[in-house]
């Protein structure tokens, strides 16, 4: 394989942004691929409260297709789109700080990439705090992304090390939460029992009573139905104000305390892990096709393994986290190795449609999708948002699960265009297909993506080229 310094030719030493020529068409096309996933996984956080992803509140156990979502969406795919994300972004970091080595002496490269990171960070606080989209990955991005420096000429070894690291890291938090639930079931019991007996509690016994009821309580279907048709109400019918208040609650806690508690280990794994399939020639398929057939075939073993299991145990434990534990056959968490093993499956699969020369039809406009992937990203919260939220359309929690996912394609009469039949369905895959038409034309005309080239001048602090006719 040849080095990373001697995948871009550029005599004038001066930095600039990639050019069209100097583009990695299979790294565009799998980015496109994980642009169309994260909608797809986004798309009931979009479309429904963050209190529906136990089936029963929302009353879907005796329903089918609601159920195959459920599982596929949670057990099968999740995680794994984000993974290919993540991956392509380590490896794109790895491929802008190594170009602009090869041509910028001293501290340059660092502070371009820097300031790129910044403004994608920026970017990240107006998709959740402007565009309203709590699930934003772009801040999170930003500020692991400033760790990957010491990493890009670390040796391999090194970085396989600290994925492990890692991994190992997340199994441990897994297990330290299971037991500081399993110490409050325990306590709460014996203070439950002693109450019972008509004993005085001491302070400490009361604090450890009122933590279990509560535990209790936030475990019901029952509460938090109240919570997501509260939520229903509010977002479909109110106006931005009354939106943003509702979603921003979401938007800070996910980039507060779940980032510190468990975002910042499932970012930096793939990072590092796209970092590390760069560098050996696996993520831009320079390996055979039988070795993307064994990695495809073993990461969707693995993967898809791990989601049956996990499913499997969680409707025999009822969905009691305490139940689970007993029905599980892990100890600690490996949802990790299965986002690891689903993302290479995926990654596999995508190189062997692009070896084979017989899918170009669809991968070249993927290609253009992940050109402009930044674009697409911030596109699709645009339109879920008008989409759902009360200001838009307003058809917050009122699309089962398995109906936000339903297809439309073609032409339809004048007349069902604005139905409320067209609105039902186009959800997802209208979106896709809007976007990857719009990718395409607008890639005709001009070099990068609308934001992609509003990124690069602010990084550079230069107007960049937009038309394809400017030198």
């Amino acid at each position: 394989m040849n080095s990373i310094s001697s995948l871009y030719q550029d005599q004038s030493g001066l930095a600039h942004p990639v050019a069209q020529k100097e583009r990695i068409v299979l790294l565009d096309i799998i980015r496109g691929v994980a642009i169309c996933g994260i909608l797809l996984m986004n798309i009931t956080f979009f479309g429904m409260s963050g209190y529906t992803g136990d089936p029963r509140v929302m009353h879907e156990l005796s329903s089918p297709l609601n159920m195959r979502s459920w599982f596929v969406m949670n057990y099968l795919l999740e995680g794994s789109m984000r993974g290919l994300f993540s991956m392509l972004f380590g490896a794109g970091a790895l491929l802008f700080i190594s170009r602009l080595e090869k041509n910028e002496p001293g501290l340059r490269p660092a502070e371009l990439y820097t300031r790129r990171l910044l403004w994608l960070l920026v970017f990240g606080l107006i998709n959740g705090y402007v565009l309203l989209w709590p699930g934003d990955i772009l801040y999170h991005y930003a500020i692991v992304g400033l760790m990957l420096l010491p990493f890009r000429k670390a040796p391999l070894k090194v970085i396989g090390g600290l994925i492990i690291f890692f991994i190992g890291v997340t199994m441990l938090q897994y297990w330290l939460k299971n037991e500081d639930m399993n110490q409050t079931r325990d306590k709460g019991i014996v203070a439950e029992k002693l109450e019972k007996e008509k004993k005085t509690l001491t302070e400490e016994q009361k604090e450890d009573l009122e933590k279990w009821k509560g535990m209790q309580e936030e475990m019901k279907p029952e509460t938090n139905r109240k919570k997501a048709e509260k939520d229903h109400k509010e977002i479909s019918t109110g106006n931005y104000a009354t939106v943003w208040k509702n979603m921003t609650k979401w938007t800070t806690m996910l980039e507060t305390t779940k980032f510190h508690g468990n975002f910042f280990f499932d970012i930096i794994i793939f990072f590092l892990l796209g970092i590390l399939l760069f560098r050996t020639g696996i993520l831009t398929g320079h390996r055979s096709e039988k070795f993307y057939w064994v990695l495809m075939i073993l990461g969707y073993v693995v993967g898809f393994g791990w989601g049956y299991l996990q499913k499997t145990a969680t409707l025999r434990a009822n969905f009691d986290p305490f139940r689970f534990q007993e029905e599980t056959l892990f100890p600690v968490s490996l949802y990790q190795i299965h986002r690891i093993g689903t993302t290479l499956g995926h990654m596999s699969l995508v190189i062997l449609m692009w070896k084979n020369g017989l899918f170009k039809w669809i991968l070249g406009p993927l290609s253009k999708m992940g050109q402009m992937a930044f674009t697409n990203y911030l596109g699709q919260s645009i339109i879920c948002s008008l989409i759902f939220y009360g200001y838009g359309l307003g058809y917050y929690g009122k699309l089962q699960r398995y109906e936000l996912y339903y297809v439309v394609f073609g032409v339809w009469a004048f007349q069902m265009i604005f139905s409320v039949v067209w609105l039902r369905f186009f959800v997802v895959f209208g979106v896709w297909a809007f976007q990857m038409i719009f990718s395409v034309v607008w890639l005709r005309f001009f070099r990068f993506g609308p934001l992609e080239w509003l990124w690069r001048s602010l990084t550079y602090w230069e107007w960049q080229p937009m038309r394809k006719s400017q030198g």
